[in-house]
């Protein structure tokens, strides 16, 4: 008699905690708001912490490879040829199929030129298109090479021109400009690589 007792007792507490169980479900699915969103016609907005792509402030970089050498996973690459303080740049590329984005390249840097965005898109179909070269210009700008021949002619002890003109037009070094339109670059070469 005990056993039958048992076994509906089971019956009913089985069924009174799933009553429970879809009561809370039904409380949450009515009045709570949606975790989920459509993307990508939604976009949700990632906290200031998160780290995305790289940029790089190209002009502040002094090309001391300590970024290079603080990747455990060694993606980034880079080469440049000093002309004392001027530097030609070769090559400043980080390859995102090594980068696991442990941020140790960013506080390495004793000048403070490269930096992680809130950019997540990386997706592609072309796995040879993750190497992103982060560099704006590669050689020496009208500015550097002028300033370059500057110093050699003064070693050689010939009269230097008369000016170096600053770039105009373009965004301020480090600015939000500046880094929204290294972004859209970025993005842009991506979307190339993968049509």
């Amino acid at each position: 008699m005990g056993a039958i007792r048992d076994y509906f007792g089971n019956i009913s507490s089985a069924l009174t905690t799933a009553a429970k169980g879809m009561r809370i479900t039904w409380r949450y699915f009515k009045h709570e708001p949606p975790i989920t969103i459509q993307y990508p016609r939604e976009r949700v907005e990632p906290p200031p912490s998160y780290r995305g792509l790289h940029i790089l402030q190209q002009d502040k970089c002094i090309d001391c490879h300590l970024c290079a050498k603080a990747c455990p996973v060694d993606c980034i690459e880079i080469e440049a040829i000093h002309h004392g303080r001027t530097l030609e740049w070769k090559q400043f590329s980080i390859d995102y199929k090594k980068c696991i984005f442990c941020e140790f390249c960013i506080p390495v840097c004793p000048v403070d030129c490269i930096h992680m965005t809130s950019e997540y898109e990386l997706a592609t179909e072309d796995p040879d298109g993750m190497v992103e070269d982060l560099l704006t210009w590669t050689g020496l700008r009208p500015e550097d090479q002028r300033a370059v021949e500057a110093a050699v002619n003064k070693k050689k002890g010939v009269a230097a021109p008369a000016t170096i003109e600053s770039a105009k037009g373009a965004p301020e070094p480090g600015s939000a400009e500046d880094k929204a339109a290294k972004i859209a670059a970025i993005k842009a070469r991506l979307k190339k690589g993968s049509a």
